[in-house]
């Protein structure tokens, strides 16, 4: 089966696992999966209708995924608090910046942060269990999450609408090499994967090192 072939197929599912794992905290790169998607379900559409009508279930499990991680982190963030953003931020690179930052602008934009925190990055993971933890109404935010997830799944979308041709003669690219390199890109994401995980933590054991440092010295 050809790449393309394959992406076409099982496009929903793939969109609905990456979307759902990143929105959990898991380092899933999303947008490259929505370009693809996008592009291999217009391929050769030549009208409107043709194009809405293949990615509108696209659109629909991503929204769906965004937004079912989202609610896991918001009654985390009810049930636990303040600290639930120091916890969330350990998974950054910087937590003493992630905790500050966020704050500030959510002080400034309140519930409205979440229409534009998925399109920065690290933003919507730690706005998102803020909104719970400030006590935000749950209606507020589904209303504010869906917009901010919608706007966020239709931009991937539309970049993989607009190159559809240029992705497409990439996978046909990769077809000729067979099996064999997509088995090597896919160990190659995984490390990847894998690699910025691990420098999560990494980070989060040093800051933690650090602040256990800095207490010391004090006493």
């Amino acid at each position: 089966m050809l790449p393309h072939e394959w992406i076409a197929q099982n496009g929903v599912l793939l969109v609905f696992l990456n979307v759902l794992g990143a929105s959990l905290g898991l380092p899933l790169p999303v947008m490259p999966t929505l370009i693809a998607v996008a592009a291999c379900q217009t391929q050769g559409a030549a009208s409107l209708w043709s194009i809405a009508l293949p990615l509108s279930p696209i659109l629909g499990v991503a929204v769906l995924a965004g937004v079912l991680a989202d609610l896991i982190w918001f009654f985390w963030g009810r049930r636990y608090g303040p600290r639930t953003l120091n916890t969330v931020c350990d998974l950054t690179l910087s937590r003493e910046a992630c905790v500050s930052k966020t704050e500030q602008i959510f002080g400034q934009w309140g519930a409205r942060l979440l229409i534009v925190a998925r399109v920065l990055p690290g933003l919507s993971l730690v706005a998102v269990p803020l909104c719970g933890a400030m006590g935000v109404r749950l209606r507020t935010f589904v209303g504010y999450d869906c917009a901010g997830v919608t706007l966020w799944i239709g931009a991937g979308l539309t970049l993989g609408v607009m190159f559809a041709s240029q992705i497409q003669r990439l996978l046909n690219a990769l077809s000729v090499f067979g099996a064999r390199a997509m088995i090597a890109i896919g160990v190659l994401a995984v490390v990847c994967v894998a690699y910025r995980f691990a420098r999560r933590i990494w980070t989060a054991r040093a800051s933690d090192n650090d602040a256990s440092l800095q207490i010391d010295s004090r006493i």
